[in-house]
Protein backbone atom coordinates (compact mmCIF):
# COMPACT_ATOMS: atom_id res chain seq x y z
CA UNK A 1 0.00 0.00 0.00
CA UNK A 2 2.78 2.19 1.06
CA UNK A 3 4.07 1.91 -2.80
CA UNK A 4 1.46 2.81 -4.78
CA UNK A 5 0.75 6.04 -2.83
CA UNK A 6 4.60 6.95 -2.86
CA UNK A 7 4.59 5.88 -6.90
CA UNK A 8 1.19 7.86 -7.06
CA UNK A 9 1.79 10.62 -5.62
CA UNK A 10 5.32 10.40 -7.78
CA UNK A 11 2.92 10.80 -10.71
CA UNK A 12 0.80 13.73 -9.91
CA UNK A 13 4.12 15.46 -7.89
CA UNK A 14 6.07 15.17 -12.12
CA UNK A 15 2.71 15.40 -13.77
CA UNK A 16 2.58 19.21 -12.01
CA UNK A 17 6.41 19.93 -12.52
CA UNK A 18 6.04 18.90 -16.20
CA UNK A 19 3.43 21.30 -16.44
CA UNK A 20 4.44 24.16 -14.28
CA UNK A 21 6.95 25.11 -16.36
CA UNK A 22 4.57 25.28 -19.73
CA UNK A 23 1.77 27.63 -18.38
CA UNK A 24 -0.23 30.47 -19.54
CA UNK A 25 0.47 32.73 -21.77
CA UNK A 26 2.54 29.90 -23.72
CA UNK A 27 0.85 26.37 -24.61
CA UNK A 28 2.18 22.92 -25.19
CA UNK A 29 1.95 21.81 -28.45
CA UNK A 30 3.49 18.37 -29.01
CA UNK A 31 6.26 17.95 -26.40
CA UNK A 32 7.16 21.58 -26.63
CA UNK A 33 6.05 24.86 -24.81
CA UNK A 34 5.81 27.32 -26.99
CA UNK A 35 4.41 31.16 -27.14
CA UNK A 36 3.25 32.90 -30.40
CA UNK A 37 3.66 36.70 -30.21
CA UNK A 38 1.80 38.98 -32.96
CA UNK A 39 4.37 41.79 -32.85
CA UNK A 40 5.75 43.06 -36.41
CA UNK A 41 9.36 43.12 -35.53
CA UNK A 42 12.88 41.83 -37.67
CA UNK A 43 13.89 38.67 -37.54
CA UNK A 44 17.04 39.56 -35.78
CA UNK A 45 14.56 41.28 -33.42
CA UNK A 46 12.40 38.49 -32.82
CA UNK A 47 15.30 36.36 -31.89
CA UNK A 48 16.80 39.02 -29.24
CA UNK A 49 13.04 39.04 -27.84
CA UNK A 50 12.57 35.31 -27.24
CA UNK A 51 16.22 35.05 -25.75
CA UNK A 52 15.18 38.34 -23.39
CA UNK A 53 12.07 35.83 -22.17
CA UNK A 54 14.69 33.27 -21.81
CA UNK A 55 13.49 31.32 -24.68
CA UNK A 56 14.71 30.87 -27.94
CA UNK A 57 12.85 31.11 -31.55
CA UNK A 58 10.61 28.04 -31.94
CA UNK A 59 13.02 24.95 -33.23
CA UNK A 60 11.19 21.86 -35.14
CA UNK A 61 13.51 19.41 -35.08
CA UNK A 62 10.91 16.83 -36.89
CA UNK A 63 8.25 17.25 -39.20
CA UNK A 64 5.62 15.69 -37.02
CA UNK A 65 7.21 19.00 -34.69
CA UNK A 66 6.41 21.48 -37.38
CA UNK A 67 2.87 20.01 -38.73
CA UNK A 68 1.64 20.28 -35.31
CA UNK A 69 2.80 23.96 -34.61
CA UNK A 70 1.31 24.31 -38.62
CA UNK A 71 -2.18 22.89 -37.59
CA UNK A 72 -2.12 25.01 -34.44
CA UNK A 73 -1.75 28.46 -36.17
CA UNK A 74 -4.21 27.37 -38.68
CA UNK A 75 -6.69 26.49 -36.05
CA UNK A 76 -5.81 30.21 -34.43
CA UNK A 77 -6.94 32.01 -38.44
CA UNK A 78 -5.21 34.83 -37.84
CA UNK A 79 -3.33 35.07 -41.23
CA UNK A 80 -0.35 36.23 -39.33
CA UNK A 81 3.23 35.56 -40.39
CA UNK A 82 5.50 34.15 -37.46
CA UNK A 83 9.42 34.03 -37.63
CA UNK A 84 10.88 31.03 -36.08
CA UNK A 85 14.56 29.69 -35.20
CA UNK A 86 15.32 28.17 -39.17
CA UNK A 87 18.78 30.31 -40.00
CA UNK A 88 20.43 29.73 -43.22
CA UNK A 89 24.46 29.73 -41.79
CA UNK A 90 26.14 30.01 -45.58
CA UNK A 91 24.99 31.84 -48.45
CA UNK A 92 27.76 30.49 -50.15
CA UNK A 93 26.48 26.88 -50.20
CA UNK A 94 23.30 26.17 -52.92
CA UNK A 95 20.22 26.46 -51.33
CA UNK A 96 22.15 27.05 -48.35
CA UNK A 97 22.57 25.61 -45.15
CA UNK A 98 19.69 25.67 -42.89
CA UNK A 99 19.94 25.16 -38.89
CA UNK A 100 17.41 25.27 -36.37
CA UNK A 101 19.49 27.58 -33.63
CA UNK A 102 18.65 27.09 -30.16
CA UNK A 103 18.82 28.86 -26.63
CA UNK A 104 22.52 28.26 -26.01
CA UNK A 105 23.57 29.00 -29.82
CA UNK A 106 23.94 25.38 -30.44
CA UNK A 107 22.51 24.48 -34.06
CA UNK A 108 21.00 21.38 -35.28
CA UNK A 109 21.19 20.80 -39.09
CA UNK A 110 17.76 20.07 -40.36
CA UNK A 111 16.91 16.82 -41.37
CA UNK A 112 13.74 17.06 -43.55
CA UNK A 113 12.71 19.82 -46.28
CA UNK A 114 9.27 21.45 -45.56
CA UNK A 115 9.84 24.52 -47.51
CA UNK A 116 7.42 26.01 -49.86
CA UNK A 117 7.94 25.60 -53.96
CA UNK A 118 10.44 27.68 -55.14
CA UNK A 119 11.94 27.93 -51.37
CA UNK A 120 14.55 28.66 -50.20
CA UNK A 121 14.87 31.93 -52.54
CA UNK A 122 17.79 33.77 -50.93
CA UNK A 123 20.86 34.94 -52.69
CA UNK A 124 24.15 36.94 -52.34
CA UNK A 125 22.81 39.97 -53.41
CA UNK A 126 18.99 39.49 -51.87
CA UNK A 127 19.83 37.36 -48.62
CA UNK A 128 17.08 35.72 -46.71
CA UNK A 129 18.68 33.80 -44.22
CA UNK A 130 16.00 33.86 -41.62
CA UNK A 131 12.75 31.43 -41.97
CA UNK A 132 9.24 32.05 -40.84
CA UNK A 133 6.09 30.08 -41.15
CA UNK A 134 4.10 31.97 -44.18
CA UNK A 135 0.52 32.58 -43.75
CA UNK A 136 -0.30 33.18 -47.30
CA UNK A 137 0.68 29.64 -48.00
CA UNK A 138 -1.06 28.05 -45.54
CA UNK A 139 1.99 28.20 -43.31
CA UNK A 140 4.26 26.62 -45.38
CA UNK A 141 8.23 27.44 -44.87
CA UNK A 142 9.56 30.34 -46.34
CA UNK A 143 12.77 32.60 -46.16
CA UNK A 144 12.77 35.50 -45.41
CA UNK A 145 15.10 38.70 -44.45
CA UNK A 146 16.23 38.72 -41.15
CA UNK A 147 16.48 42.58 -40.97
CA UNK A 148 12.77 43.35 -42.60
CA UNK A 149 10.07 43.77 -40.00
CA UNK A 150 7.54 45.25 -42.01
CA UNK A 151 6.35 41.82 -43.62
CA UNK A 152 6.17 39.26 -41.08
CA UNK A 153 3.35 39.85 -38.19
CA UNK A 154 4.73 37.35 -35.17
CA UNK A 155 7.19 35.11 -33.90
CA UNK A 156 6.88 32.29 -31.96
CA UNK A 157 9.11 31.44 -28.93
CA UNK A 158 10.14 28.05 -27.28
CA UNK A 159 10.52 27.90 -24.02
CA UNK A 160 13.40 24.80 -22.61
CA UNK A 161 11.32 22.05 -20.16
Amino acid sequence: MRFVLFFTSCLLTFKCAFTEHCSSPYRRIGNGCFIIINDTVSGDAAFAKCLHRGDYLATFETLNEAMLMKYELLKMKTGVHYYIGGRNINRYTPGGDWRWIKQNGDMVKMTYFAFDKGEPNGSLSAPQDCMFFYAARKYSFHSVWCDHGGLVGGYICQRHV
